[in-house]
């Protein structure tokens, strides 16, 4: 990740049910762009906790295991939607995502998703 990305913020919510500890989509926080992938490493290990991640255009981009948990779901929820983007990818796959994320959310991070309503 380079300087100017490592230094910028964005806005997270997430549940991590082993540490009690809500963030809630309500009030994310701000959370600079190099903590993401530490803070997904950690919070999505356990089946029930989940990481929103949210742009400057409140695009959220929501991360939690699959039904396998070697692998990661993500979905892409838009303002006023009804329905989202889903994709299953291993692990690594989706910490790379993570840790190269766009200013603002868009398609060219799920090529491959279904759209799910």
């Amino acid at each position: 990740m380079n300087g100017a990305r490592a230094h910028r913020t964005l806005r997270v919510f997430y549940r991590d049910y082993k540490n009690n500890v809500t963030i809630s989509s309500a009030q994310p926080e701000s959370l600079q762009a190099s903590r993401i992938v530490p803070l997904a490493d950690q919070l999505l290990n356990s089946e029930d906790n989940f990481l929103g991640i949210v742009d400057g255009n409140d695009v959220i981009l929501q991360c939690y295991v699959a039904d396998d948990p070697a692998d990661l779901v993500l979905e892409m929820v838009y303002p006023e939607a009804t329905g989202c983007l889903r994709l299953t990818l291993p692990r690594d796959q989706v910490l790379d995502r993570l840790d190269k994320l766009p200013e603002q959310f868009d398609e060219s991070l799920m090529a491959g998703a279904q759209y799910i309503d």
